[in-house]
């Protein structure tokens, strides 16, 4: 079997970082419609003045917490992966390069920053509920 070309592997390589970036965008859409079913379940239990329905508050509430969290640790994954797929291109595609040229790929990018800190501001919501 014929070794794949540099080229067809940088055309995977950034077919892989368009379907990350994607990826990334569906995640916080997905924990945005969890939270949401979440807080309402969790309110409309609060307006009930029984302790078992208090007692499943609190249950909402942690899992809340654990879908934040996941999901955090998703956004981290994909960042990662991100990195490692955009250093590989930018090895196939060298310094003069189209795409990459003058460009540093970093872990923690604009967009990783703000997911994260739309995490936090959810884990702060469900801390403090």
């Amino acid at each position: 079997m014929p070794p794949i070309s540099i080229d067809v592997q940088f055309t995977e390589l950034m077919n892989q970082l368009r379907h990350l970036g994607a990826i990334r965008f569906v995640m916080m859409g997905v924990c945005a419609a969890f939270t949401i079913g979440l807080l309402t379940a969790h309110y409309s239990l609060l307006d009930e003045c029984n302790m078992q329905a208090i007692e499943r508050a609190f249950h909402n509430r942690v899992i809340g917490i654990i879908i934040v969290v996941l999901f955090a640790i998703f956004e981290l994954s994909a960042s990662w992966q991100y990195k490692q797929f955009a250093d590989r291109a930018k090895a196939l595609e060298g310094e003069d390069g189209a795409v990459f040229k003058d460009r540093k790929v970093r872990l923690f990018g604009l967009v990783t920053l703000i997911s994260l800190i739309v995490y936090a501001l959810l884990l702060v919501v469900w801390w403090f509920l």
